[in-house]
């Protein structure tokens, strides 16, 4: 029988796996370029699930600097991924919206990820899959009370 730490590794390289595969995913979505990063993605997964951001909206989601987010649009907007347009009412204000490019590529990143996970699924019993995803849930809470245990420690 394995120690909690040494099946604590052995969860730890499982999940980098997954984490592996689910980064072949995007690079599929993408047309199999490679050439979108995971920021980028953050960028489509957000404007395709929230519709039209404020730059400033955006760069606290993925926890960047301003300037930083200005980079990241900056270089999806030359690829044509999203357009930036300016309020009517305040013209320092930015929104961010994606273009029928950049919803093709979330559209092509929710397929694949929907045929991922099905596929993932299939291996298991209906049985187990129900338990796989209680087991999940836990663990995802669990997770969020270790992440808010640390930050909290690191603000105090």
């Amino acid at each position: 029988m394995q120690t909690i730490d040494a099946r604590a590794v052995d969860f730890g390289e499982i999940v980098r796996d997954i984490l592996k595969q689910f980064h072949h995913l995007h690079d599929a979505a993408a047309g199999g370029k490679g050439n979108l990063g995971l920021q980028d993605m953050k960028v489509l997964e957000c404007l395709g699930e929230k519709g039209p951001q404020m730059m400033r909206a955006l760069a606290e989601h993925l926890g960047l600097a301003f300037n930083s987010m200005t980079s990241v649009i900056d270089h999806m907007e030359q690829r044509a991924l999203v357009f930036r347009t300016r309020s009517d009412k305040d013209r320092r204000v930015v929104n961010v919206d994606l273009t029928d490019g950049g919803r093709a590529i979330y559209q092509s990143l929710l397929d694949g990820r929907l045929q991922f996970h099905r596929a993932l699924l299939s291996a298991l019993t209906e049985d187990e899959q129900e338990i796989l995803l209680v087991l999940f849930r836990k663990i995802a809470r669990e997770g969020w009370k270790q992440v808010h245990s640390l930050t909290d420690h690191e603000v105090a």
